[in-house]
């Protein structure tokens, strides 16, 4: 599986409506729906304030909704100005992942990262009347984590420019039926980096998070969650490094010398980029089966592996202390339009 996880537009049932705080009949720009009927029913009712009292834990026994999403009225409340919502899902224990709201309805406006994009009438106070797929037979239970930033936030990290605190979030857990067969890791297999191209179009940069694969054109947006990428360097030949220490392989202000890494290039900031402390290891990689079985990887000092061939085994920790390893099942070619690298990775979540 090459990618696990691809973005895609939000979208919300056709009931889904907004109101603010006052119930007010203004739709947000982005949304484009109906304001909703405040005699709703909700299966749930979560709030997060940044004063007051508010409700920020949901638990939903599946028996009790009929159909296959539970309606949950989400609240939000700051004096800061909220820009954006995250929405994270973790089904029967298998890690979180960014939630995709692909129910057919009103096409909403979300941020290349996955978040929510919120408009001005939205930024103090909202309410969405959201429903949120329910378990499946085989499913234990599903939670979703909500909180909203004031700017682009990380799906890793609740307290990156958290609207109301550092640990300001809303849980909602709908619990069903079934026992979770979940291992603590996921296994991601044939993962395809590209050579980085100087005119951005490479798929050069990977999330372990998720198994997405950026291209470097799109750092401005999403370079903060990439954890490391691929180069092939004249001495040091096949290559990954950690996103924050990735060499200066590009020309950023045209006079043909290449002079910047991943922070000249994309304009965002080197302390937001990821750290990613990566060795050669001597585990056994089909022997991993459980997250048990990597606790004993120890962070290396080293952000950077070179001289790569076919069969290694790395071993690294990410920035927020997930441990995993890397296989390198194929290298092709050099640099240019056909170098890439193909990556087998098991990490903890």
């Amino acid at each position: 599986m090459n990618k696990i996880f691809k973005r895609k537009p939000i979208l919300f049932l056709a009931t889904i409506a907004l109101f603010t705080a006052s119930c007010s009949s203004d739709s947000n720009d982005d949304l484009v729906i109906d304001p909703t009927d405040p005699t709703s029913e909700f299966d749930g009712e979560l709030s997060v304030f940044e004063s007051g009292a508010d409700n920020r834990t949901v638990n939903i026994n599946s028996s009790d909704v009929s159909g296959d999403n539970a309606t949950v009225k989400v609240s939000f409340a700051s004096s800061s100005s909220m820009r954006r919502l995250y929405v994270t899902q973790n089904v029967s224990g298998f890690g979180e992942v960014p939630f995709e709201f692909s129910v057919t309805g009103v096409t909403v406006d979300d941020k290349k990262d996955g978040s929510l994009d919120l408009t001005s009438d939205n930024a103090n106070a909202f309410d969405f009347q959201i429903p949120f797929p329910m378990p499946t037979t085989v499913d234990s239970q599903i939670v979703y984590t909500i909180w909203a930033t004031t700017g682009r936030g990380d799906f890793r990290d609740i307290s990156k420019r958290n609207a109301i605190d550092d640990t300001a979030v809303g849980t909602i857990t709908i619990t069903g039926t079934g026992t979770s067969t979940a291992t603590g890791i996921n296994s991601f297999t044939s993962t395809l980096l590209a050579a980085p191209l100087g005119d951005g179009t490479s798929e050069t940069f990977l999330s372990v998070y998720n198994n997405e694969v950026y291209k470097i054109s799109e750092g401005e947006e999403t370079a903060a969650l990439w954890d490391f990428g691929y180069y092939y360097g004249a001495t040091q030949f096949a290559s990954l490094a950690s996103t924050a220490n990735f060499p200066a392989l590009f020309d950023t202000d045209g006079d043909g010398n290449v002079d910047s890494g991943v922070a000249g290039l994309t304009g965002v900031a080197q302390d937001e980029l990821n750290n990613f402390y990566i060795a050669t290891s001597s585990l056994d990689f089909d022997a991993v089966t459980s997250a048990s079985d990597l606790d004993g990887i120890v962070a290396s000092t080293s952000e950077r592996v070179t001289g790569l061939s076919i069969g290694n085994i790395l071993e690294f920790v990410d920035q927020y202390g997930n441990k995993g390893l890397i296989r390198v099942t194929n290298i092709t070619g050099t640099n240019g339009n056909t170098g890439s690298i193909t990556l087998d990775i098991k990490v903890q979540f």
